[in-house]
């Protein structure tokens, strides 16, 4: 199992989405990191009014084309003044000003998650970055950071990868959530579960197949709320055998999704995160 938690819980507010995002498996970066980060006029920027994720497209350093570790990317989440960001390994965390066009974050956190060398250096690229008042220029969905000797050019999450639909899609469980920390496990099949409709939840625990009536409360279309659904837990048709040993921790943490019959949901493109309302829960990702 691997497990990290927080190292200033100070600022778990703004690294919860990048928490969350860690426990997904590597997926290919948006875009070619070869390409070179084009300079030119640089405007003015107002992300402090903004709540918005940045997924890299192309790094630049030195004045050459910087290839990041296969199958991760650079993500910077932006809300009110607080900035969290990933580059494959730890989550940073802090707060933003910006003078003009030069975003200043100050009062850094990190995790303190083990990952191989190459992905701490890339969190040390990201580090060096933000701590080097770097230039700051957004034109609609493209966000460039401009350094001494690195340039990060971003797309909008949004524009990358669209949200997929809470029901009708194949949701494969990537780890779990629970007092304040972030776990996963390895076992042979990862545990899966979908909606087949807004009264039907199926999937497998890691033990064994399970369909659990439920209702589903969506949010409205096009409306930006905390939460994309509620879900209410109901009757147990089939599974969630309370004698299964097969995959015994596995099966304890995703069991406690159901533990107070209400989770709350928030899908962000391939990724999904389902809370109940002690804050335990999993998250998972389509891979459709």
């Amino acid at each position: 199992m691997g497990c990290y938690r927080l190292a200033d819980m100070s600022v778990a507010r703004y690294l919860l989405p990048a928490l969350l995002f860690s426990l997904t498996p590597p997926i290919s970066a948006c875009g070619s990191n070869d390409q070179i980060v084009s300079s030119g006029h640089v405007s003015s920027t107002d992300l402090v009014s903004t709540e918005r994720e940045f997924w890299s497209r192309a790094v630049t350093q030195n004045g050459s084309p910087h290839k990041l570790v296969e199958g991760t990317r650079i993500m910077l989440h932006f809300s009110n003044d607080n900035v969290s960001a990933s580059a494959g390994c730890n989550f940073i965390g802090g707060t933003f000003h910006l003078d003009a066009n030069t975003l200043v974050v100050s009062e850094l956190a990190m995790t303190e998650k083990g990952c191989n060398p190459d992905l701490h250096a890339q969190d040390d690229l990201l580090i060096a970055l933000l701590t080097d008042a770097p230039t700051v220029a957004l034109d609609g969905d493209i966000l460039k950071l401009i350094g001494t000797d690195l340039h990060i050019e971003f797309v909008d999450r949004h524009a990358a990868s669209p949200d997929r639909d809470l029901t009708g899609t194949h949701w494969a469980v990537t780890g779990f959530i629970g007092d304040r920390t972030a776990s996963s496990f390895a076992i042979d099949e990862a545990g899966w579960f979908s909606f087949d409709d807004q009264s039907t939840m199926k999937g497998d625990d890691g033990c064994a197949p399970f369909t659990v009536n439920v209702e589903v409360f969506e949010s409205e279309a096009g409306r930006r709320v905390e939460d994309d659904a509620q879900v209410l837990f109901g009757l147990v048709e089939d599974g969630l055998n309370s004698l299964c040993v097969i995959n015994a921790d596995y099966v304890k943490a995703f069991r406690a999704l159901f533990d107070t019959g209400v989770a709350l949901v928030q899908i962000n493109g391939d990724r999904l995160t389902m809370l109940n309302t002690n804050g335990r829960g999993v998250t998972a990702q389509t891979l459709d």
